[in-house]
């Protein structure tokens, strides 16, 4: 039991790091994507990219991880992060940007095996329990990453974001080299696999159908958002007129903002994601907690909550591109921040209450691949949308995909009562 719960501390440690260092570029690929001339649209595939092969690698690694090991696994990704991060840190063109971005990406897959950590040395009874120290470190990655982005990339550029991330990779190696012992066993799976077929039969799943549908819709257009957010700010806000950041073309641009209005666009979203990240630890550490609270069976209150974060997310998303000046940035980012804390939580709570038991794993990992779809589809099309129809054009389609995901969401109060009550009979 000790030796477990020290494990458990260990991959809460490495997860925390590795979403830390991910978070940190998430509001400033757009900066340094622009310096080295990339349209919006460029600067969307430079995030996409990343999750398309961690999506890619992350079944891969698992499988190497059942066959030699979870510890050496583990230790090679965090090499290949190393180096990803390095190249960030001294890249001076686009294309090295790409590569660092692909490193980075197929290093990045090691959360699966993180996931076969915990799923080694925690009993079945137990398991759910243990992922949760694996969603808890995912939350406090994207808190803090992306502020530290901000200020990191305001005071020292590319060059500080790249070598504080390899910096938390050498710590997380370190930890992983000395206090990590191997967890695999005979007979030990590989986590939560990301598969097409498993993600075809969640589908058919009542309410865990519509929840994967869901979480699809919502994470592509919240990732319009982030994939555009610092080029939005450069256009709008850090100019006494518009940046003409949609000349030159699909892939590249020609106007090249100068280093102080870069320094201003890290700084000026480093404040914005510190209090997305502030809002949103406190409304799913508290507020969430105490609403779900109630004792209204299996239904509970998971699914009117997502609603209403469905809701606050398509306001936020609909007023962004009429905010006159920047500080009206701060009650919108407030909206977002508040919706997705409500939204996240209740749709992982939805499908977990309602997947089989014996399925649960896999219907997990169904529900992470959807996310990671929408993490790759929603920065290429926010950036594309930008260098095609405009600076509010990310921002206005999001809100209407959100607004009819909240329909659906409404649409999924009731199914999860009716199947919550069924449940209820049955036993």
């Amino acid at each position: 039991m000790v030796r477990r719960a020290a494990s458990l501390r260990v991959v809460f440690g490495i997860v925390t790091l590795d979403l830390i260092g991910f978070g940190i570029l998430i509001p400033q690929l757009g900066v340094y994507g622009v310096k080295f001339g990339a349209s919006p649209f460029t600067v969307g595939l430079l995030i996409s990219v990343y999750s398309l092969m961690q999506l890619v690698a992350a079944p891969v690694l698992g499988r190497l991880s059942d066959r030699y090991g979870r510890r050496p696994v583990l230790l090679l990704s965090q090499v290949g992060s190393l180096v990803g991060y390095l190249l960030f840190a001294f890249a001076q063109s686009l294309p090295l940007l790409f590569l660092a971005r692909v490193i980075d990406g197929v290093s990045g897959g090691n959360i699966a095996t993180a996931q076969a950590v915990v799923a080694d040395i925690t009993p079945p009874q137990e398991r759910a329990r243990g992922m949760g120290v694996i969603g808890a470190a995912f939350g406090l990655g994207f808190v803090l990453g992306p502020a530290l982005g901000g200020f990191l990339g305001a005071w020292g550029g590319n060059l500080a974001i790249g070598l504080f991330a390899a910096g938390l990779v050498a710590l997380n190696l370190t930890c992983t080299f000395f206090f990590l012992p191997e967890s695999k066993h005979p007979g030990s799976t590989g986590g939560h696999a990301r598969t097409l077929k498993g993600a075809t039969l969640a589908m058919h799943l009542p309410v865990v159908g519509r929840c994967l549908v869901l979480m699809l819709v919502f994470t592509t257009a919240f990732a319009q958002m982030e994939g555009t957010f610092s080029v939005y700010i450069l256009t709008k806000f850090l100019s006494s007129g518009p940046v003409p950041l949609r000349e030159g073309g699909l892939f590249l641009q020609a106007a090249l903002p100068d280093a102080e209005m870069l320094r201003e666009a890290s700084l000026r979203a480093g404040w914005l994601f510190a209090t997305v990240g502030v809002l949103s630890a406190l409304v799913q550490g508290g507020l969430v907690r105490r609403l779900t609270g109630g004792a209204e069976g299996r239904a509970g209150r998971e699914a009117p909550l997502a609603t209403v974060g469905f809701g606050l997310t398509a306001a936020g998303l609909a007023l962004m591109p009429v905010a006159p000046d920047y500080a009206w940035l701060f009650p919108v980012m407030g909206l977002l921040a508040v919706g997705s804390a409500l939204v996240n939580p209740c749709l992982t709570a939805l499908v977990s209450l309602h997947a089989p038991p014996e399925r649960l794993g896999a219907v997990l990992g169904a529900y992470q691949a959807f996310g990671s779809l929408g993490r790759i589809v929603g920065p290429a099309l926010g950036g594309w949308l930008f260098t095609r129809l405009g600076p509010g054009a990310p921002y206005g389609t999001a809100a209407i995909m959100v607004g009819l995901a909240a329909l659906l969401a409404l649409s999924l109060v009731a199914q999860a009562r009716m199947a919550g009550t069924g449940a209820e009979q049955r036993s």
